[in-house]
């Protein structure tokens, strides 16, 4: 009984690999000629496990064996032991007719790390199968390569390129290496070529790209200029700034459009942007918040017009933008700034509103002059910054500025005027906000439908400075 109870126990042990001794290498070096599949594919994965060197030429021999399972057992193997031996029938087995195969003779390229491998490895990103591509582009990249980069960037021209591993290669290479043969690649005809090489160029994430992605802003095709904007927006490059606006004075394509007004926002204080109404996609019924923060309004009779910044809406009696209680803009117990570019028609007018008489604030224009104010309470005054200048007729720039003890009115850039306050607003105010009218009662002093053109419609959760406030009034 004790010697059945022991013989258990030590196949037990034996089972949970505890006891049994790990036979040497040539003990499985032998199983690889087995005649029963399974060993053989045993052999090959305890091979990989040990890691020794004289084991190379049987699992080189392995690769051939007529069990895919074998065959991909050998190979990983292979890779284990990084062995530059092994190179030459790897690459044969890149073309093995199984895709495990393939995935792992990639996979023990990348280990071994010989250049010899790289034209193989780059033919095998036009595997049908995604997994092999994956591993051989992460073996491409493990080989350190500069060499490779031309040919990389010449494979982005194929219609069946993989463009994502292709990308990712390329970033992998850094901008001093990939940056020119990409820029040669916006010459080629087809603009999806072109496209893919505006892709690779934001994918690199450097400086170095940016003269490249410049040109591709007059690229003929909407796609490539769509991307190169939006490249410019990762990339967050200021210098794009006045190309991108000169390049919506001119642009007509919607989505083009759309990139820009995203792009600018993320180089006007994106993160204190709270919404920024453009008008640019000449819709005429819903007023777009260009940030993505869901401020979207709803046009009541405007119509789009030339503006300030590519397109404008015409405010007249009866139109305005009905705003509500914008989701993405907060105005109650902090600093804020709102602004436009107006070209007021006539000495009386909202430019935008929030609130009324109880909380609010007002941005507007009253006896041809810009002023600017707050209401606290039902029972306080008003707080009202006014301007001196004439602003009717030309295009004005106005801003208006709330802050702990005072609020600030800005007209071209420039500090027109102050007033002191009794702190923030107290809330969000009970009633909405519009653009060109105040629905209800006003914050300051009036409530008068706009008259002329408003664009460019800002509001951020912060005081703004006065050199930020100059630098969106500049003319372009």
């Amino acid at each position: 009984m004790k010697t059945a109870v022991v013989i258990s126990l030590l196949i037990w042990a034996a089972s949970l690999g505890v006891c049994a001794a790990e036979p040497a290498a040539e003990a499985y070096v032998r199983d690889l000629q087995s005649s029963v599949p399974a060993v053989r594919e045993n052999a090959a994965a305890r091979l990989g496990r040990l890691a020794d060197q004289s084991a190379v030429p049987a699992l080189v021999a392995a690769l051939k064996d007529p069990e895919k399972e074998v065959r991909r057992e050998a190979a990983k193997a292979l890779g284990a032991m990084k062995d530059g031996r092994a190179v030459t029938p790897l690459l044969e087995a890149l073309r093995d007719k199984e895709a495990n195969v393939r995935l792992y003779a990639a996979y023990a390229l990348g280990e071994i790390k010989d250049p010899k491998a790289a034209a193989a490895l780059l033919a095998a990103l036009g595997d049908p199968e995604y997994c092999v591509r994956d591993q051989a582009a992460w073996a491409l990249r493990e080989l350190h390569d500069p060499g490779i980069v031309g040919t990389v960037v010449g494979a982005l021209k194929e219609d069946s390129a993989d463009v994502p591993h292709l990308l990712w290669l390329l970033k992998g290479a850094g901008a001093e290496q990939a940056t020119v043969p990409l820029a040669a690649l916006l010459k080629e005809p087809q603009p999806r070529v072109r496209l893919r090489a505006v892709q690779a160029l934001a994918e690199l994430e450097d400086t170095a790209a940016v003269e490249p992605l410049l040109a591709a802003l007059k690229d003929a095709d909407a796609g490539v200029r769509r991307t190169s904007v939006e490249a410019f927006t990762k990339l967050g490059d200021d210098r794009a700034e006045k190309p991108l606006k000169a390049l919506l004075a001119g642009e007509k394509d919607p989505a083009v459009q759309e990139a820009i007004g995203h792009a600018l926002a993320v180089f006007s204080r994106e993160n204190d942007l709270m919404a920024h109404w453009r008008f640019d996609d000449q819709d005429t019924k819903v007023a777009k918040d260009v940030t993505g923060h869901g401020s979207d309004g709803q046009i009541k009779g405007c119509e789009p017009t030339a503006g300030k910044v590519g397109h404008a809406l015409r405010f007249a009696k009866g139109n305005y933008v009905e705003l509500g209680h914008p989701p993405g803009a907060r105005f109650g117990n902090v600093p804020f700034t709102v602004m436009a570019w107006v070209k007021s028609e006539a000495k009386n007018g909202v430019v935008v509103a929030k609130g009324g008489a109880f909380c609010g604030f007002s941005l507007y224009v009253m006896d041809g002059v810009a002023k600017f104010g707050i209401h606290l309470t039902q029972a306080g005054p008003a707080y009202i910054a006014v301007g001196t200048e004439q602003v009717v007729g030309p295009w004005v720039h106005l801003a208006g500025v709330v802050k702990s003890d005072h609020v600030e009115l800005y007209v071209n850039g420039k500090l027109a005027a102050t007033a002191k306050t009794e702190g923030y607003l107290p809330g969000e105010c009970g009633q909405g906000m519009e653009i060109g009218y105040d629905e209800t009662n006003s914050p300051a002093e009036i409530t008068d439908n706009f008259e002329g053109l408003i664009d460019e419609v800002k509001a951020y959760s912060a005081a703004l400075s006065a050199e930020d406030i100059a630098k969106q009034a500049t003319p372009e």
